[in-house]
């Protein structure tokens, strides 16, 4: 960067000896920080140390005395463009410190073609003759100089602009700031020296300036990192000391903070006379939330709760997440049920308020267990179990959403809390078993499909009835695990009695509420329909009015989408939900199954029911009229049945034509329908396959 005279050439060889040892002392103490504190600005800092040492030395080649009029030229080249390409990777290590990002790949591509096409350019006049050839200096050494300080200028002024307000950084940005004046000075001595030369004297005093100003640099990123080092350990501190208190998703207290202050609101309550009521929150069916909107969605929508019950009209002593979907609330103002009962209303009003998450809609809906100081006992931890067992019977489906703790309720939950390890371990170790119930075209007696029912082969108990497990399985999240069995097993039954020469008949499986409302459903079935081979029509879908009106307009996307496949679906236990006429005429479902407590009210005690009975016909013709198919659950004697066949029912089933059986009883009942019908003299029709 300086005007090689003969009379100064060993000073700027040794000028550029002593910057190339401190620049690559330099360069490799920045890659080692770089390794260790992962900062991307010291790695393009280091890289732009390394390249002003092979400047400086390609700089000390041409100054050499030993180098040809070729190898000049070369060095020249070499000694620019490597200087240029370092002062490239100042910018931007520097832009990475300013914006915390460097710039992208291709601008940083293109500042190193820059970089090495202006090193080409100021080599223009060496290789010219006449009046370009006298402004050699000028293009080597003064537009250089110029060039690298305006740079380190603007370097230096940035740094101390937006790096932190401490002594390295500052440190830093004043030896840029110097190095730049320094040069910027220079640049005016050189246009005002007579020969455009410096003296031997400012070779001295600018070469011993660039080792300094590089030397304070030096120590100043040292200082800086150290102060962020520091920074950081007090940061992760007090992070740490945060989240022990504080739950990492929502911001609001932990259980550990609710239980540490909980001693302090019972003794505060103690004191004054005041009743402490804890509110236990669960979010209904969160995991089908979290199927739907995916792990992250279920996160913000965990927030919105969490921010909701922090804005509540009525402020509560602590907001705390104790679990996944669990929040409590504590109040020390409500001395009477109803004022409770008022609140818990409005917090599940509060929480059922629409949500926007994902360019979705989301309706969530809560239950509550509450439990009261002194009433519930004198501590946090019971206070706080009575609030979970009170919170567990408000999530089971025929208790309201709200309930206060009682006397009694503990051993529902702890047959809960027993069933759980069991019930996983069944579904593990296949301890269910598939029993099916026959269904019968009601007008010919034919049999035309199946039902399939799930047992529990416990190891000590025997068989179990579905009403010993399926609510639990229900209160556990274990549904869609079980429908997942179920339908594995019905699948393989069936592709076992295809592969034996047997002609099949449908199979219908109940599907809970939480497997319905699986986005994945659709795959899932086509995964298991193409695994075992089976045809669409193999297996048909049961599913209750109440799963399909949950989300009405999600159960219609699902329904239409298994339609168009050729899976039929039926609606379960129709008549004891709350759809109404003109979502059943919309719902893509190909039959309707009449709930069993109204055909149990046929002919009751032998004595005809008429108004039960309008209502029976009545649903049959509006099925019919819609073009669905109609099927009566609970026929239990002739009458019913010869009723039911009058009114044009389809199909029938119950334990007067059959009970639930096992597979095998099943396969031989299938097979002699096949029998008869081949051997029938007049054939009928095929049933369904």
């Amino acid at each position: 960067m300086l005007i090689m005279l003969s009379e100064n050439a060993a000073i700027a060889g040794a000028n550029y000896v002593a910057q190339t040892l401190l620049l690559v002392g330099f360069g490799l103490m920045m890659l080692h920080y770089f390794r260790v504190y992962k900062r991307p600005y010291l790695r393009y800092w280091s890289y732009a140390a390394f390249c002003y040492a092979l400047s400086a030395c390609f700089g000390l080649l041409r100054v050499s005395g030993f180098s040809t009029e070729g190898l000049v030229i070369t060095f020249t080249t070499l000694h620019l463009s490597f200087l240029y390409l370092s002062l490239s990777l100042l910018i931007i290590g520097t832009a990475d410190v300013v914006r915390d990002r460097a710039p992208s790949i291709w601008s940083r591509r293109l500042m190193y073609i820059f970089s090495f096409s202006l090193g080409g350019i100021a080599l223009l006049p060496l290789l010219s003759s006449g009046i370009l050839s006298e402004l050699l200096p000028f293009f080597r050494d003064t537009l250089t100089l110029l060039i690298s300080g305006v740079v380190s200028l603007a370097v230096g002024i940035l740094i101390l602009s937006h790096a932190p307000a401490s002594m390295g950084p500052r440190l830093i940005a004043v030896a840029f700031m110097l190095l730049g004046s320094k040069n910027i000075i220079l640049v005016q001595f050189s246009l005002f020296s007579a020969n455009l030369s410096l003296s031997p004297a400012l070779w001295v005093i600018q070469g011993f300036f660039n080792i300094l100003f590089i030397a304070m640099a030096a120590v100043g990123i040292i200082i800086w990192l150290l102060d962020s080092e520091r920074h950081r350990s007090l940061m992760a501190v007090q992070k740490a000391e945060y989240l022990n208190t504080h739950d990492s998703l929502t911001g609001i207290e932990n259980r550990e903070e609710l239980m540490s202050k909980m001693p302090v609101f019972i003794d505060s309550s103690r004191a004054t006379g005041r009743h402490l009521t804890l509110f236990m929150i669960g979010i209904n069916r969160f995991k089908a939330i979290n199927d739907t909107l995916g792990i992250r969605g279920g996160d913000r929508a965990l927030i919105e709760v969490s921010q909701r019950l922090q804005t509540l009209p009525v402020k509560p002593l602590a907001v705390a997440r104790i679990s996944g979907d669990v929040f409590v609330l504590l109040f020390d103002h409500l001395k009477r049920r109803s004022l409770i009962e008022d609140l818990g209303n409005v917090i599940q009003k509060w929480i059922q308020m629409p949500m926007h998450i994902d360019s979705k809609d989301v309706n969530l809906t809560s239950s509550i267990g509450v439990a009261r100081y002194p009433q519930h006992g004198p501590h946090s931890e019971s206070l706080l179990n009575k609030a979970t067992i009170a919170l567990a019977n408000a999530k089971r489906s025929e208790n309201p959403s709200m309930m206060f703790y009682l006397r009694g309720m503990d051993q529902n939950y702890i047959r809960l809390v027993d069933l759980e390890p069991e019930l996983k371990t069944a579904l593990s170790k296949d301890q269910f078993i598939i029993h099916v119930q026959p269904l019968y075209q009601s007008n010919i007696r034919q049999l035309c499909g199946f039902e399939a029912l799930i047992r529990w082969q416990h190891p000590e108990r025997g068989l179990l009835p579905p009403s010993e497990f399926l609510p639990f399985i229900e209160e556990l999240g274990l549904a869609s695990e079980l429908d997942d069995w179920v339908l594995e097993h019905c699948a393989r039954f069936i592709a076992e009695w295809r592969a034996t020469g047997n002609e099949v008949l449908p199979v219908a499986v109940n599907l809970s509420a939480r497997h319905f409302q699986q986005p994945e459903l659709v795959e899932k079935l086509k995964s298991l329909f193409s695994r075992y081979k089976l045809k669409y029509s193999d297996i048909e879908l049961e599913i209750t009015e109440n799963v399909a009106m949950t989300d009405v307009q999600a159960g219609l996307n699902v329904l239409q989408k298994l339609q168009e496949m050729g899976i039929k679906v039926s609606i379960d236990d129709f008549g004891t939900g709350y759809s109404s006429l003109a979502y059943l005429r919309r719902l893509p479902v190909s039959k309707i199954k009449i709930d069993r407590s109204f055909i149990s009210e046929l002919l009751r005690d032998g004595v005809d029911n008429s108004s039960n009975n309008s209502i029976v016909s009545a649903l049959i013709h509006l099925s019919h009229n819609l073009k669905k198919g109609v099927v009566a659950e609970g026929v239990e004697t002739e009458e019913q049945f010869s009723l039911l066949a009058a009114m044009d029912c389809d199909q029938v089933q119950g334990f007067h034509l059959s009970p639930p059986v096992s597979l095998t009883a099943a396969l031989e009942l299938l097979q002699q329908h096949w029998k008869s019908w081949k051997a029938s003299p007049v054939k009928l029709a095929p049933s369904p396959s």
